[in-house]
């Protein structure tokens, strides 16, 4: 399959989720507050439901545009060159696992080909937790790049095997990748963003 296939088919893939999301959330919420609003019930809960109903037929218009146009995508509008990137990415790989997938001069997050990025783009790798109750409920390993955020998915995976398995790639083919959330790093990361913008844009 050739690079520009590969991202079309993660854009559609991604556009058929946020359609199906759009329009579950429709039923739910729009169904829900259209019930209450009928039997004269304008409460708090009620409205949430309606204004969240509003943003689920944004998601649905979003969905099928992006599904007749992927070239409206976000994927593509922040990176013009991504089937360029793609292209070669995806024909030259030397390492895959569940997590990373390796070229020559490239790197991308092995269940999203779209966040296809050079390594010497990477800026920053950090591990994000989200907890409720004092309980991890998601914890993904996001990789900021000159021409996007990107996150891999490691809920299930030991901090050990995190190490091993995924930032220790970033570690050795990325040589200006910061490690660690801190505000040091987050300083690095813009600086490191705008050096890239004013280099590229000449």
């Amino acid at each position: 399959m050739m690079g520009k296939d590969i991202i079309i088919k993660e854009i559609s893939k991604q556009a058929k989720v946020m359609l199906g999301a759009g329009i579950l959330g429709f039923l739910v919420f729009g169904g829900y507050a259209l019930f209450n609003i009928m039997n004269g019930n304008y409460s708090s809960l009620t409205i949430l439901c309606a204004v969240c109903s509003l943003i689920c037929i944004v998601c649905i218009i979003m969905g099928i545009v992006v599904l007749i146009h992927p070239e409206k995508s976000f994927a593509i509008r922040s990176n013009p060159e991504i089937f360029d990137m793609a292209e070669e990415h995806f024909s030259n790989i030397r390492f895959k696992n569940n997590y990373i997938t390796l070229s020559d001069r490239m790197i991308s997050a092995s269940d999203n080909p779209a966040s296809v990025s050079y390594m010497n783009e990477v800026f920053w790798v950090y591990i994000e937790r989200h907890k409720t109750n004092f309980v991890t409920t998601n914890k993904n390993l996001v990789f900021e790049t000159a021409r996007g955020r990107y996150q891999i998915n490691i809920m299930n995976v030991s901090d050990n095997d995190i190490e091993y398995n995924i930032i220790r790639y970033f570690t050795e083919h990325c040589p200006y990748a910061a490690i660690g959330y801190s505000n040091e790093n987050m300083a690095y990361r813009d600086r490191m963003k705008n050096e890239w913008k004013q280099n590229h844009m000449r």
